[in-house]
């Protein structure tokens, strides 16, 4: 009876904390996009989490047995998630994710021995937030559905929905990071999304559009050759470098959004367009008429479409990480600006088909029919 009045009085002591600061003791930001706030308090070895999010979604948080670091982000993890119905008010479970990173965590009670132990939970939203609120012991006793919380370092990994519809979280809208719950002090790791990103936009963005300039309109210089293979194949380095960060990121390919999927094609007409070009090189030959379709015109075709396509991935990615509007625009603009730049040439090029300008010491290096495509 006594220890049922402590344990009472602890919980609605916790409560009183939340309802009179309108926080917990400690609070750390752990995504910036979706502003997914954690707070916490450790009381009488009970602990009392909040999370909150700025947007109306499913919400979860896991973490990792003490020493689990080498297991997969959601591999064998304890989580809390909180679903929502229509009416914004939310139900939070106590689950587990047993070893196989392809499924969704499951109730605690699904597995033999294991029960929830979630002691009081709060869920429920506004027309801008989705908020959780559950306290369980730092140490449930449970050893098949449960890891023990510490009053230290843990291996948290957060998860959102793009909707109240619980399924597959989204790119970008999940992450592991160990927090210090004495401190309050975390650790992400590496900005696998950032790194990514920048990759990217450097292959598809700024190197490949200066290669297909160079094999385009350079060929009156012999030095066309060398610029081309050079600003290709950084582009595809950064490329290749860019898809294995997205792949150690998300634990495999992942088909879920346009923009992953724009991405696969992207890569595999790169790999497709680098075998067209090599091709093109080594049966060159200087004695030949006309430019053959196979591989030449292929590797043309092959690497306008990947620089296309890959565009459509950048931008599909912009508007899956909530990149502000402003820079979406100004990159539009810029890729419109290229485009706008090659239309001219090509029209100058009709009007002018024979006119090479050495009045401002233009065209040095100038070769006439040095072809290697």
């Amino acid at each position: 009876m006594i220890k049922s009045i402590v344990f009472l009085s602890t919980i609605l002591f916790l409560f009183f904390l939340i309802g009179v600061n309108g926080q917990l003791q400690n609070s750390v930001i752990l995504d910036q996009n979706s502003n997914y706030n954690l707070q916490w308090i450790i009381f009488n070895e009970t602990i009392t989490i909040q999370v909150s999010i700025n947007k109306k979604a499913w919400i979860g948080l896991g973490w990792h047995c003490q020493g689990c670091q080498s297991d997969g982000p959601m591999e064998n993890a304890d989580y809390s998630i909180a679903t929502f119905d229509e009416s914004g008010l939310g139900y939070v479970w106590d689950c587990y994710q047993a070893n196989d990173p392809t499924s969704q965590p499951q109730n605690d009670t699904v597995f033999k021995g294991a029960e929830d132990n979630i002691i009081s939970f709060s869920a429920y939203q506004t027309d801008q937030y989705s908020i959780m609120i559950f306290t369980k012991k730092l140490s449930t006793g449970d050893t098949v559905g449960d890891h023990i919380l510490v009053n230290g370092p843990v291996d948290f990994v957060w998860a959102h929905g793009q909707d109240n519809s619980f399924g597959f979280h989204g790119v970008g809208n999940a992450g592991r990071t160990t927090v210090n719950l004495a401190t309050g002090s975390t650790n992400s790791g590496p900005d696998y999304v950032n790194w990514h990103a920048s990759l990217m936009l450097v292959a598809f963005g700024l190197l490949m559009p200066f290669s297909i300039f160079s094999a385009r309109f350079l060929k009156v210089f012999h030095w066309w050759w060398p610029l081309h293979y050079v600003f290709n194949g950084l582009a595809s380095v950064c490329a290749l470098i860019g898809f294995i960060i997205a792949i150690v990121m998300l634990d495999g390919l992942d088909f879920s959004t346009i923009h992953s999927i724009f991405g696969i094609i992207t890569l595999c007409l790169v790999l497709v367009s680098i075998l067209f070009g090599a091709l093109s090189h080594f049966l060159w030959k200087p004695t030949r008429v006309g430019t053959p379709i196979f591989p030449d015109m292929f590797h043309w075709f092959v690497g306008r479409c990947t620089f296309a396509l890959s565009i459509a991935a950048i931008i599909t990615g912009m508007v899956l990480h909530q990149v502000p509007t402003a820079v979406i625009i100004v990159f539009s603009g810029v890729i419109a600006l290229y485009f706008g730049v090659i239309i001219f040439i090509e029209i100058y090029k009709k009007v002018y088909p024979n006119h090479v300008d050495f009045s401002h010491g233009g065209a040095t290096g100038y070769t006439q029919g040095i072809n290697h495509d």
